[in-house]
């Protein structure tokens, strides 16, 4: 028996398929023999598809921060900076009251 090679199918030749099967004549066997892949590779790639559309169609906003978070972090790396400054000179100043 002869090995076939996998056929890899480029992310607009899946999209295309799956809009064959969505909203063509044919029925999704059909859709499926013609193109030469299974039909749980189909329902796998319209899986994929569905997932992507609600991850492209979510609210973002939600995930990046405003501006006013962005400044207010800065502020606090600035203030963590000046702790650090001042803990270093009051280390060195009891350094020399002690010698």
């Amino acid at each position: 028996m002869e090995k076939r090679s996998q056929r890899r199918f480029t992310p607009e030749e899946k999209y295309q398929i799956l809009q064959e099967g969505e909203y063509g004549n044919m029925s999704i066997n059909e859709v499926c023999r013609r193109n030469g892949i299974s039909t749980v590779t189909y329902y796998e790639w319209r899986k994929q598809a569905q997932f992507g559309m609600k991850e492209g169609l979510s609210d973002k906003r939600k995930h990046k921060k405003s501006h006013r978070e962005h400044e207010l972090e800065d502020e606090i790396k600035r203030l963590k900076n000046t702790i650090v400054e001042i803990t270093q000179e009051n280390v060195e100043l009891k350094k020399k009251n002690l010698r």
